[in-house]
């Protein structure tokens, strides 16, 4: 695997090809772009990001309110899986956190993190790269999606 791909297994076991952070930027999204300036006040030059273990850490994300970046530098681990207190009550209460559109983002948390364990970040960025996209056009969707901006097709 590639690192590009690789920067895309988020330490807590999120994806984060379906990032508005990441995703937003690569498919020239200025409206999303916008939206994610105004939410979190920062310039748009500021709001892009190139995963998790890339050097372009959306700001949110390298402060980690979770804990998630400190803790597996403290046990010297890359990613939750690796960690001998894997799962964690964090990661636990984590996984109930972070509803958008009706879409609990963080739900597969833990069972996410037991596949890439299990079968390797590979195997699993394979797995979500596609995960999110309209079924009709083909159009990347950000993780909250539940139709299409390209083409209004419901998508979950």
């Amino acid at each position: 695997m590639d690192q590009e791909h690789q920067k895309l297994v988020g330490i807590c076991g999120l994806y984060c090809g379906d990032c508005p952070h990441y995703l937003a930027d690569r498919l020239g999204d200025q409206e999303q772009l916008a939206a994610l300036s105004q939410k979190s006040g920062l310039p748009i030059e500021e709001v892009s990001c190139d995963g998790c273990l890339s050097d372009r850490v959306f700001r949110d994300c390298q402060e980690c309110k979770h804990g998630f970046r400190a803790c597996s530098a403290q046990h010297v681990v890359t990613w939750c899986f690796q960690c001998e207190e894997f799962p964690c009550q964090r990661l636990r209460a984590f996984s109930t956190e972070h509803v958008v559109n009706g879409i609990y983002h963080h739900r597969r948390v833990i069972e996410d993190l037991e596949y890439l364990r299990d079968k390797g970040t590979k195997d699993w960025v394979t797995s979500q790269e596609n995960r999110s996209d309209c079924p009709e056009c083909g159009r990347p969707g950000y993780w909250f999606t539940t139709a299409c901006p390209a083409c209004g097709t419901k998508i979950r």
